[in-house]
């Protein structure tokens, strides 16, 4: 499998981590992404892939409170700016300054967040900085 083909299913998983009610499948949508990252070829990609693995849950994980309060508009915003940030249409020129786009717009949201929330929403911008990356010799 090749880090394009892992993206697509990470983004399924990322897209659903605003709702307001996440779906009981989750924790085995991460668990095959899981089993889908290792079969991802290049090594770097691999990485890559596991990065995006762990900005999932360290996004669930900043959700998670002591009294499982909802999430804050910051952290919903930025979920829906990290979707269309990976957005696979276009150019990959096109792609890259949608992901970087997203960089700024999520690291924005960040300085606006609640504190408990604001790692998790930084983070979010690891795995669009690997995307961006990633795309650059194609943008040539």
């Amino acid at each position: 499998m090749d880090y394009e083909q892992f993206k697509v299913e990470s983004d399924k998983v990322f897209a659903v981590l605003g709702d307001k009610d996440l779906p009981v499948t989750l924790a085995d949508d991460i668990a095959r992404l899981k089993d889908l990252a290792a079969t991802v070829e290049d090594p770097q990609d691999r990485w890559d892939a596991e990065g995006d693995i762990v900005s999932i849950e360290g996004i669930l994980q900043a959700g998670e409170g002591a009294d499982e309060e909802p999430w804050s508009d910051a952290m919903n915003q930025a979920v829906q700016a990290h979707a269309r940030a990976t957005d696979d249409s276009g150019t990959p020129a096109e792609r890259i300054a949608r992901a970087r786009a997203g960089i700024t717009a999520i690291s924005r949201i960040a300085d606006t967040a609640p504190a408990n929330e604001q790692a998790a929403i930084v983070e979010m911008n690891e795995s669009l900085l690997m995307l961006a990356e990633a795309l650059e010799p194609d943008a040539r």
